[in-house]
């Protein structure tokens, strides 16, 4: 065992003084690590912070999000029962002004055929009362009825 003592301890004495003379660029790369490490959790840290920040941002517009559309859906329904409401209120007003004026165009229409009818029933009585008349008339009729009138006037409208 003696005989590896010597390499061992050169081989140690090696990597002594390598460690030695490399220890400044060593410990240079270890603490700039470490730095590195330590900035990259310290802005992870933040990043962590910042983005609950906005978590919990978020939640409150999602909740005041539902909130409005809770109250645009129910003022959308009140909206819709009110012009439902005016819809059927005008229609209603609507159907009995059409029933008024059915009533009176009816009322018209009667009337208007009634005087129709009671014209076409005069005029048809008129001429056949005067066809009677005049099939019943004969000369001596109109004699009479001339001389009376004949009368009349030379009197001066008095009967004699």
């Amino acid at each position: 065992m003696e005989h590896l003592f010597w390499p061992a301890l050169n081989l140690f004495g090696l990597l002594g003084f390598i460690a030695y003379k490399t220890r400044g660029p060593f410990f240079s790369f270890v603490r700039s690590r470490r730095d590195q490490i330590t900035d990259g959790l310290n802005r992870s840290k933040i990043q962590i912070e910042s983005a609950s920040r906005r978590k919990a941002e978020v939640e409150a517009k999602l909740s005041s999000l539902e909130s409005e559309v809770a109250a645009i859906l129910s003022d959308w329904r009140k909206k819709t029962e009110q012009k439902s409401a005016a819809i059927r209120d005008a229609s209603v007003r609507v159907l009995g002004q059409m029933t008024a004026e059915a009533e009176l165009n009816r009322k018209s229409l009667v009337e208007q055929t009634s005087k129709s009818i009671e014209r076409s029933f005069r005029r048809a009585i008129t001429q056949a009362a005067e066809t009677k008349i005049r099939q019943s008339l004969n000369d001596g009729v109109h004699q009479q009825v001339n001389l009376s009138l004949v009368r009349e006037v030379s009197n001066g409208g008095r009967q004699a």
